[in-house]
C-alpha cells in the first residue's frame, strides 16, 4: 500500500516536470521570458523540492512509524513474556507458601507430639523417681528386717567386789536374747607356788546362763571359787587368769583377762588379738607378765560397790 502511494507520487512528479520542462522549451523557443517566469519555474522548482522533502520526511515518518509499531509489538511480547514469567513465578511462589504452610502444620504437629512426649518422659521419669524411692524404702525395710533376723546375741562380762568378786552378764543385741549362756573362771594363786614352778589353781565350775533380754544383764551373781579347805585364800594373795563366757548362738566367744588382790581390789581387760600362754605360767616367768598386764592401757578395775 505505501510502495503503490510512492510510485503514484512519482509518477506525477514525472508527468508535471516533463509538462514543465514541455512548456518552458516552448516559451523559450517562442519569445524572450520575463520575470515572472523565471519567479514561476524557481517558484516551482522550489515546490518540487519541498514536495520531495515532504515525500523523503514521510517515508521516514512512515518507516519510523513501522519501525515503532515493530518495536511495540516486540515490546508486547516481551511483557507478554515478562507477564507469563511473573504469572510463573506467582504460580511457583503460591506452590511454595503453601508448600510453607504444610510444613508449619507438620513443624507444629511435630512441636505438639514433642512437647507430648516430653510431658510423658517427665511424668515417667517422676513415677520412676518416686519408683525408685519406694524400692530404696523398702529395700531398707528388708535391710533392716534381715539384720534383725540375722543379728546375734553378743555377751559381755563386768567384774565387780574384789573383796567378794561377783559378775554381770549383758546382753548388746537389740533384738535377740541371750539363751544357753555359760561363763566360767580360771585362776592360779601365783603367791602360792606348788611344786617348784606350779601354783595353787582357785576356779569356778562352768555356770549357765538360761535366758538375758535383747539390751538386757544378768544381775550381779557371786563367782563361787573352789578352794583347798587347807589352803584358804589370804587377804593380798595375786589370783591371775581368765574369764571366759559365750551362749549357744552368740556371734563369739569372749575372754577376760583378770587380777585381784584377794580383799583389797582387781583389774580386768577383755582379750583380744593377744592373750598370754596361760600353760606356761610358770613361777620363773609370771612375774613379767603380770607387769605386762598392769601397763595396759585398756586396763578396767573392779568396782568396790555399784552406785
Amino acid at each position: 500500500m505505501l510502495w503503490t502511494i510512492y510510485l503514484v507520487l512519482m509518477v506525477a512528479l514525472v508527468s508535471f516536470l516533463y509538462l514543465f520542462a514541455r512548456r518552458v522549451r516552448r516559451h523559450s523557443t517562442t519569445d524572450q521570458l520575463s520575470l515572472g517566469d523565471y519567479v514561476s519555474i524557481v517558484a516551482t522548482v522550489l515546490n518540487v523540492i519541498v514536495l520531495v522533502v515532504a515525500v523523503v520526511s514521510l517515508h521516514v515518518a512512515v518507516d519510523a512509524y513501522l519501525d515503532a509499531k515493530e518495536s511495540g509489538k516486540k515490546q508486547e511480547e516481551r511483557l507478554d513474556q515478562q507477564q507469563k514469567v511473573l504469572e510463573g513465578s506467582r504460580q511457583a511462589l503460591d506452590a511454595v507458601v503453601q508448600g510453607l504452610s504444610k510444613q508449619q502444620n507438620t513443624l507444629e504437629k511435630a512441636r505438639d507430639a514433642l512437647d507430648s512426649s516430653v510431658r510423658t518422659a517427665i511424668a515417667q521419669q517422676r513415677l520412676l523417681g518416686q519408683s525408685v524411692t519406694n524400692s530404696e524404702q523398702q529395700l531398707h525395710i528388708l535391710k533392716a528386717q534381715w539384720e534383725r533376723e540375722l543379728e546375734q546375741p553378743d555377751v559381755h562380762a563386768q567384774l565387780v567386789y574384789p573383796f567378794g568378786p561377783a559378775i554381770i552378764v549383758s546382753n548388746s543385741s537389740k533384738v535377740k536374747p541371750v539363751r544357753q549362756g555359760l561363763y566360767e573362771l580360771i585362776m592360779l594363786n601365783i603367791d602360792r607356788p606348788r611344786n617348784g614352778d606350779a601354783f595353787q589353781w582357785v576356779s569356778t565350775v562352768a555356770t549357765p546362763i538360761d535366758f538375758i533380754p535383747p539390751e538386757g544383764s544378768y544381775l550381779p551373781a557371786a563367782l563361787n571359787l573352789h578352794l583347798d579347805p587347807n589352803e584358804p585364800l589370804v587377804k593380798g594373795n595375786r589370783l591371775f587368769g581368765y574369764l571366759s563366757i559365750s551362749c549357744a548362738d552368740c556371734a563369739s566367744r569372749r575372754a577376760y583377762w583378770v587380777l585381784i588382790k584377794w580383799g583389797e581390789e582387781g583389774w580386768y581387760r577383755e582379750a583380744k588379738d593377744d592373750g598370754y600362754p596361760f600353760w606356761k605360767l610358770k613361777a620363773n616367768n609370771i612375774d613379767g607378765y603380770v607387769s605386762d598386764f598392769m601397763s595396759r592401757k585398756d586396763l578396767l578395775r573392779m568396782p568396790l560397790n555399784l552406785d
